[in-house]
């Protein structure tokens, strides 16, 4: 007779890494956004402060340190979406260490949820 839990374990697994696996397709589209939106920044502040440089136009040289200023939010933003990608390639593992078909259950919505948040 097959092992119904063992089955059911690894259902429960298999939907879990294919949640999880669709969470981190979206966070690695968004990654690439995230990575376009840095170029175009990186590249507008850049010229602008070459431009201003050169022509000695300091409101030119201003802007472009702004610019360059605000690269931050969207590196702290990569870095969020990179920090949760590796906690949802985690959860799979943990998985496999529920121990009883409850916490696997309770192990699932809460994947579900944390999916759900990011």
């Amino acid at each position: 007779m097959p092992d119904v839990s063992r089955k059911n374990d690894a259902e429960v697994v298999r939907e879990v890494t294919a949640c999880i696996e669709a969470a981190i397709a979206k966070n690695r589209r968004q990654e690439w956004i995230v990575v376009g939106v840095l170029l175009a920044l990186f590249t507008t502040g850049l010229s602008l402060l070459v431009y201003g440089a050169v022509s000695q136009i300091w409101a030119l040289l201003a802007s472009g340190g702004l610019v360059q200023v605000t690269i931050a939010f969207p590196v702290y933003r990569l870095i969020q979406l990179r920090e949760d990608n590796m906690r949802l390639q985690i959860l799979p593992q943990l998985m496999r260490l529920a121990e009883t078909n409850e916490a696997k259950v309770l192990a699932a919505q809460l994947v579900r949820r944390l999916i759900e948040k990011v």
